[in-house]
């Protein structure tokens, strides 16, 4: 068993490390890396970083002592946060929101389905019911409104 060192199988548990904000992706990159590099592969269950989970990510072992092993001297990593975190808190970061929660009228977005794929946008009208959006195409000669689903949308920022 690596990693163990007393050869008991603890259960696993969630473990949140501190990072510098806007570096979460970096860092589980870098982790991975080590873990793979160290062999813990089997201790280390699973790593996640979440966008709206800033500066923190989040990692799945059965010994908080091999985190801390494999996080020393790692770039923008502040340390691991005492205790563990509970799944439950964990559950919000998992539950993936539909397209249509976050758009609203003026909004650029991308077409990533459909005829009019990769093609630029504003929305002008959400219909959330029906889970539609009308949008006008910004490469239009003369822009009209199509309807579209939600899920062929992609945002790529706020209205004004």
């Amino acid at each position: 068993m690596t990693g163990g060192g007393d050869g008991l199988r603890r259960p696993s548990r969630i473990y949140a490390v501190k990072t510098t904000v806007g570096q979460e992706k970096q860092v589980l990159e870098m982790l991975e890396r080590r873990v793979k590099a160290k062999g813990y592969t089997s201790s280390i269950k699973a790593v996640m970083w979440s966008k709206d989970l800033k500066g923190y990510i989040l990692v799945e072992a059965d010994n908080p002592a091999l985190i801390d092993e494999l996080i020393q001297g790692l770039r923008h990593v502040k340390g691991r946060v005492s205790g563990f975190v509970n799944p439950s808190e964990v559950d919000r970061y998992l539950v993936v929101k539909p397209v249509i929660e976050s758009l609203q009228v003026g909004d650029m977005v991308e077409v990533i389905g459909g005829p009019f794929r990769s093609m630029k946008a504003r929305v002008v009208a959400v219909d959330r019911q029906k889970s539609e959006v009308t949008i006008e195409l910004l490469e239009s000669a003369s822009p009209f409104p199509i309807t579209i689903y939600a899920e062929y949308l992609r945002k790529i920022e706020g209205g004004a």
